[in-house]
């Protein structure tokens, strides 16, 4: 069973689940980011260890710049926002 990592709505009724391997697609990660940004998708609290792990801070804030999603000015801003929304994904979890 593919562990949920994120969660689009689309297409309904059932949504698209994400696995690992497509998280690790940037183009598709910085997609998945403008969903979010929309309130159509959300990743995870496991989702959000795994891309931390994978990416880094620095690589999703650069990643994050191109969805505009996570309002943010600088790492230090991210790094706080990230944790804030990754505490938020332990209560999305199906």
């Amino acid at each position: 069973m593919r562990e949920l990592l994120a969660w689009y709505k689309y297409p309904e009724a059932e949504g698209k689940s994400y696995c690992q391997q497509e998280l690790l697609d940037e183009q598709l990660l910085i997609e998945l980011f403008g969903y979010c940004k929309d309130a159509q998708a959300y990743i995870s609290a496991e989702g959000w260890v795994f891309l931390i792990e994978h990416y880094g801070y620095e690589k999703l804030f650069e990643l994050n710049k191109m969805s505009a999603w996570i309002a943010s000015e600088t790492l230090d801003d991210y790094k706080n926002n990230v944790n804030y929304y990754s505490f938020l994904g332990k209560e999305n979890i199906r």
